[in-house]
């Protein structure tokens, strides 16, 4: 630096700072007189032939909201004045925001003796960032009106993040693989084939389960993710929402397993490509017994314990079956 002062003058590279930077400096003594720098007067858009430096000269160019009305003479006591971020009215009416940061300056008896301080143009930053403040406000609202706990996991299972924990209480269980402890052990298994195959093929997640409450009761709950990936195609993250259905679930005709059809029942079979042989050795249920129900094709009789097995094979197989209000039973991959 010494070296290049022998060609340059600390006016030369001030300036050059300056006009390449979008700065200014500026000081302030102890009786409260101001010193601009060329700099300064061009960001606040006044001339420095016209307009004598001063703290008021300065405020008047400050947004009305932006002003933090100070003594002068106070400067060397509150950092403050001039300092952090604001916005400026030029003469002409455009709207510059500005940063300054400021430093107390001592003399040799380490008493304050002036302020220096340096503003900078951060008008185009803020614009790049107005795009991405509406965004965060959407999201924030998302997370308001989502209707259900939003949550952010990784492949291997684990949540972690909870993004709307406040409407949830008690949602912390959920984080890590906390939410496999609070799965009824009849759906942990088809949850987590289920997960798998989405974490492995990056298919979206769709199950319904039950989930034990902080007073040991159960709740139907319904879990949907689908994948976040980074510009290759890899898999960053998984964004899921858990909605309670409980109360949706035991008033739909969902949970009417009476209504279960020979027609799912094959058509089921065959999304799985599974014989009857095949059917029989995972349920226990014996093939002619299977050939018996499958030949209706509306819902045959049979045993409650033989449909509830029935169900619960096939959901752990990924099969959903569907009952709707109005129209034929269906059977879907979850």
């Amino acid at each position: 630096m010494h070296e290049l002062e022998e060609y340059l003058g600390l006016s030369d590279i001030l300036r050059l700072i300056e006009e390449k930077l979008g700065v200014g400096v500026w000081r302030c003594d102890a009786a409260g007189r101001m010193q601009w720098s060329r700099g300064f007067y061009g960001l606040l858009g006044l001339d420095s032939h016209t307009v004598a430096p001063s703290y008021a000269g300065a405020e008047i160019r400050i947004h009305p909201e932006d002003r933090r009305p100070r003594d002068p003479g106070e400067m060397l006591f509150d950092r403050s004045m001039l300092e952090g971020e604001f916005r400026i009215i030029r003469p002409n009416g455009t709207l510059r925001w500005i940063h300054g940061q400021t430093e107390v300056l001592l003399d040799s008896s380490g008493k304050p003796e002036c302020v220096l301080g340096i503003a900078f143009d951060i008008t185009g930053q803020r614009r790049l960032l107005q795009p991405l403040r509406v965004e965060a406000g959407r999201y924030g609202a998302l997370t308001h009106v989502a209707g259900g706990l939003l949550w952010i996991g990784s492949s291997d299972g684990r949540i972690t993040a909870l993004l709307n924990a406040e409407t949830a209480p008690g949602a912390e269980r959920f984080l890590g693989r906390g939410w496999l402890d609070l799965l009824h052990e009849e759906e942990r298994d088809g949850a987590l084939k289920t997960w798998t195959a989405s974490a492995e093929t990056g298919r979206p997640y769709n199950v319904e389960h039950r989930l034990r409450q902080s007073d040991g009761s159960y709740r139907w709950y319904r879990c949907k993710a689908v994948p976040v990936t980074n510009p290759d195609g890899i898999i960053r993250e998984w964004m899921g929402i858990s909605m309670d259905v409980h109360d949706e679930k035991l008033s739909s005709p969902h949970a009417a397993p009476a209504r279960l059809t020979g027609a799912q029942l094959r058509a089921a079979r065959g999304m799985l490509n599974w014989s009857v042989k095949q059917l029989a050795a995972r349920t226990g249920i014996s093939s002619a017994i299977i050939r018996r129900l499958e030949e209706y094709d509306g819902a045959p009789p049979m045993p409650d314990d033989t449909k509830e097995t029935l169900l619960q094979i096939f959901a752990d197989a990924g099969i959903e079956f569907l009952f709707p209000s109005a129209g034929k039973p269906g059977v879907r991959p979850r």
